[in-house]
């Protein structure tokens, strides 16, 4: 991987975009030309470009090999834990050094207990057939290592115990249930009995007692196809009892913030081309429609196999005191977190900006400015209302939604986090 890039130190200002007229570019150009240059190399400018027009901080070297399978925030907001195909990583965002896992790759995400404890969950040892949950202490370089008769497990979850994780895995019957691992016992028990239906995604709030899990969902068919985002659903109970609080379509994953009010919500966005993409100011809005009618043309002459549209990962909030939700069309990701040592900070995998793929990376955002107007029902840069299916219709790809005319006060309790506190590299 190449070298990591520091963590800015103070929240990026948005800034205010005038369209460029790229008429007679693209008349120079035929659309060949224009799909070959969509698979040119990373442009780092254009990504800190857009990364600063949307308050987004990425944690690593912007053109760097950033193939993420998991990555996680410890409490403290300063280890950053990342997994790449080949090991699994900690880095330190203040110091910028990195130190490698001494266990085989994890199979899927952990879980940080504090900041120097997490669960990873690691394949089984060589002819062996259980799968292992370790509790790592990465002070005293100790691990408590737990095997489990179910397979592949993933969504480690902290309980709110220090030796205790909820996870899911595969029953006998290749069913994803949620469990949980007793570290001082080395115990696993079913969890949540109430919850019987198959599991596809799972997120647990300690704090509130609040489990979300998502229906079993192909995302992708055999035919590499998308999955229509009005089958997914997701839903949140009570754990103690199984009382249902919200159920949500179009949405597979759910995270809820620390304080509960706010739930973020992941799914897949409309469909765009992966040929010839364009960032929101990249051209007029007369030359932007001729090209993506010239592209439906030329796309409608490809062969089957072609791959003609994806559906980018989304991300969703729910405010459950304005029952609104909002939807982010700015940028493009999944494996939300909230980033809790700074209050409406989030944290995910940053797949693109303005209907335009890019490199990987690990992103951090201050929502509060947005969140703060939707909670006055004003509609901020890059965030647009969330509609159902049945009343969304057609939306064309990177169409920027209007920016507000004024500012409005904050929701109640709520207050933007002071600037010392605005990113990881100050947090102590």
């Amino acid at each position: 991987m190449r070298t990591l890039r520091r963590l800015a130190v103070s929240t990026l200002a948005l800034l205010a975009l005038v369209a460029c007229d790229r008429d007679a570019m693209y008349e120079q150009n035929t659309f060949s030309q224009n799909v070959y240059e969509a698979y040119d190399e990373c442009d780092d400018a254009e990504i800190r470009f857009l990364s600063a027009k949307h308050n987004i901080q990425t944690a690593f070297d912007n053109c760097g090999s950033n193939g993420f399978a998991h990555f996680a925030w410890a409490p403290d907001g300063v280890q950053l834990y990342f997994q790449l195909p080949a090991a699994a990583h900690i880095m330190n965002a203040q110091e910028k050094t990195i130190g490698t896992m001494p266990l085989t790759s994890p199979v899927g995400g952990v879980a940080w207990l504090s900041r120097e404890l997490l669960v990873l969950p690691l394949a089984p040892e060589k002819d062996a057939k259980e799968h292992r949950l370790v509790l790592f202490d990465r002070v005293q370089a100790t691990m408590n290592t737990v095997k489990i008769p179910m397979s592949e497990p993933t969504d480690l979850m902290p309980s709110g115990k220090l030796d205790q994780v909820y996870f899911t895995a595969l029953d006998e019957n290749g069913v994803r249930r949620p469990y949980l691992v007793n570290f001082s016992t080395s115990e696993v028990t079913r969890a949540f009995p109430w919850l019987n239906d198959p599991v596809g995604s799972f997120t647990y709030d300690a704090a509130q007692d609040l489990v979300a899990w998502g229906v079993p969902v192909v995302l992708k068919d055999k035919d590499g196809k998308q999955a229509d985002p009005k089958t997914f659903s997701v839903t949140l109970a009570k754990g103690a009892t199984g009382e249902v609080v919200q159920r949500f379509e179009d949405a597979h994953r759910a995270v809820v913030h620390p304080k509960g009010r706010y739930i973020a919500l992941e799914s897949l966005g409309e469909p765009i081309s992966p040929f010839d993409q364009r960032a929101w100011d990249e051209l007029t809005p007369e030359a932007r429609e001729r090209e993506q009618r010239r592209t439906e043309e030329w796309l409608a002459k490809q062969p089957d196999w072609v791959i003609k549209h994806v559906r980018p990962p989304v991300i969703d909030v729910y405010d459950t005191e304005t029952k609104e939700r909002f939807r982010f069309v700015g940028f493009f990701g999944d494996k939300f977190q909230w980033y809790t040592q700074v209050d409406f900070y989030a944290s995910f995998v940053l797949w693109g900006m303005e209907g335009k793929q890019l490199n990987k990376n690990v992103a951090l955002t201050d929502l509060f400015e947005r969140l703060r107007m939707a909670a006055k029902g004003e509609i901020g840069y890059g965030v647009s209302r969330w509609m159902p299916f049945d009343q969304r219709g057609d939306t064309k790809a990177g169409e920027a939604p209007a920016t507000p005319d004024a500012p409005t006060a904050p929701p109640a309790e709520a207050t933007p986090a002071p600037a010392a506190e605005a990113a990881p590299a100050a947090a102590q």
